[in-house]
């Protein structure tokens, strides 16, 4: 069997794998049950897909043109919307949301593992190092092992208490550990666009490294098209073209040239998008307590592992020209956002972290090939360091293996959601008094007052929407109240019995004063129409 003749067979089984992995991966967290008319979603994408859901279906059932926030009209959105309004559209066309949001997110999660693999076995003329790079960025590198180990008594069951593991034992900062959740594959599951964003950066880099003169002309629209699928991905991909012109002599013109492709997509997003970036000096990133070199190290050790060494060593080791091209670009990737808080959330910095790993990974896997080659030592070590590098991410799998659906009536195993899909106009915004889920939001229909860490993470002015919703609902004037309803555009006003704990709105004042529209004894829920309640005012 020749050389050549393995490695094809080695690619092809890898790509097999690969792509069974992907869509699998998708698929599992995120299902449907057309029996009982139910969204299938896995726990640990609950919250994420609160949002998502929301943003597919106002594309989808609704009108959402020019895009606004689903939960939280009345403005440009702010929020990149381009994948989740390719999975509407397609919803839209007839395939069902779980299919169409599954197949884009397996598609776009494939073709970053196709280009990790691609990116790594060019750069270093290497197969060995691609596959290795892959490895490492399927099983993260985190020491989440270490918090399994002291979380778990020792016995012979600790490998069965491993393969049943539920939940994340390093999920910081929310369970107090210092590892972050943001290395594992939960990211790719619940932030679906961010496999594809991350892919077309690498196909930039791929492109600039390993120049392509026919795809030269597209980096500018490349660019561009981030202003609309992930915002976050803008900075790497900045960084690396700006490095690789400043490098390269022979670049530098058609990257002026393909400049005109990213002009139509900014003078779209000044029309379509609210691009308020809140940039804010803010060091540390997620460390807790005083800032010292001693806090800076003992933090990215845990959450690097090996990682942390391995890749400067890669860096050394690495050929001039390999140096040349990753060190600035890793450098500024590790440091800006140790830096800077480029959201309100400085838990958002955690995907400039992730892609610095997908480019610094291959360094990793370039020191272990070079340690391979010292000998029967040499491999022993390699290997070792091989499973210390990836046992934080299969520790880290089994959650995600495990997990259970959360189960959510849709529009058709749904009543209150069926009225507004049926009875309300699709533009209409309802007042809701609850958040995750609005049986509105399921039909499409935008929410005045959706999730406060959505809303606010975004860059919306939470508080004053918060503020006008508790004003709208504790109002004991019907004048009052369809005052602030009209100058809202609010067209109905949902009330449940399960309203959020905020909210203290007077049931009586409701039924009295306004038409009620909608009335479900099973669920408690009621609307109230604005137009035939306040028309007479």
């Amino acid at each position: 069997m020749t050389t050549h003749f393995r490695q094809s067979l080695v690619l092809i089984l890898v790509l097999a794998f690969v792509a069974f992995f992907s869509f699998w991966l998708m698929f599992h967290t995120f299902g449907y049950d057309n029996r009982s008319h139910q969204l299938l979603i896995a726990s640990k994408v609950y919250s994420d897909f609160a949002s998502h859901i929301p943003l597919i279906r106002s594309f989808s059932v609704g009108v959402n043109w020019p895009p606004q926030y689903p939960l939280y009209p009345g403005e440009k959105i702010r929020y990149h919307f381009l994948f989740y309004a390719f999975t509407g559209l397609l919803e839209k066309s007839g395939l069902r949301i779980d299919l169409a949001l599954n197949l884009l997110s397996a598609l776009g999660f494939l073709c970053l593992c196709l280009l990790i693999l691609i990116f790594a076995a060019r750069l270093f003329s290497s197969l060995s190092v691609g596959l290795l790079s892959l490895l490492f960025f399927l099983f993260n590198g985190s020491l989440s092992v270490v918090d399994f180990i002291k979380n778990t008594p020792f016995s012979f069951r600790l490998l069965d208490r491993l393969i049943h593991l539920e939940n994340f034992v390093s999920f910081g900062p929310w369970n107090g550990s210092p590892v972050t959740a943001f290395w594992n594959l939960n990211i790719y599951t619940n932030q679906r666009h961010l496999g594809l964003s991350f892919a077309l950066v690498l196909l930039i880099f791929i492109i600039l490294v390993f120049p392509a003169r026919k795809l030269l002309p597209f980096i500018g629209f490349m660019l561009g098209s981030l202003l609309f699928l992930n915002q976050a991905a803008i900075l790497p991909a900045l960084i690396i073209i700006g490095w690789m012109f400043i490098i390269e002599k022979h670049l530098r013109l058609p990257l002026v040239f393909s400049a005109m492709g990213f002009l139509p997509w900014y003078f779209l997003s000044r029309l379509l998008l609210n691009l308020s970036p809140q940039i804010g000096f803010q060091p540390g990133y997620l460390i807790s307590g005083p800032l010292t070199v001693f806090s800076f190290v003992r933090f990215w050790f845990l959450n690097l592992g090996l990682h942390l060494f391995l890749i400067p060593a890669g860096l050394f080791l690495a050929p001039r020209r390999i140096r040349r091209i990753l060190l600035l670009p890793l450098l500024l990737l590790f440091i800006t956002p140790n830096l800077l808080r480029f959201s309100p959330d400085m838990i958002n910095n955690h995907k400039i972290f992730n892609f610095f790993l997908i480019i610094g990974s291959p360094l990793s896997a370039f020191t272990l090939s070079r340690i391979w080659r010292l000998g029967r030592l040499g491999k022993t070590v390699s290997v070792l360091l091989c499973l210390i590098l990836i046992s934080g991410g299969v520790v880290d799998f089994f959650p995600v293996k495990n997990d259970y659906y959360v189960r959510i009536s849709d529009v058709a195993g749904n009543p209150d959601a069926a009225f507004f899909a049926g009875h309300t106009p699709p533009d209409a915004v309802i007042l809701n008094s609850t958040w995750l889920y609005h049986p509105a939001s399921l039909a499409g229909r935008p929410v005045f007052n959706g999730y406060s860490y959505f809303t606010w993470s975004y860059g919306y002015d939470q508080s004053g929407r918060e503020n006008t919703t508790i004003a709208i609902y504790a109002s004991r004037s019907k004048l009052a109240a369809c005052r602030l309803l009209v100058a809202n555009h609010i067209s109905y006003v949902e009330l449940s019995p399960r309203h959020e704990s905020f909210l203290q709105p007077d049931f009586g004042f409701w039924q009295s004063a306004f038409t009620r529209v909608y009335d479900d004894p099973a669920s408690g829920l009621s609307v109230y129409s604005v137009n035939r309640s306040c028309q007479s005012l």
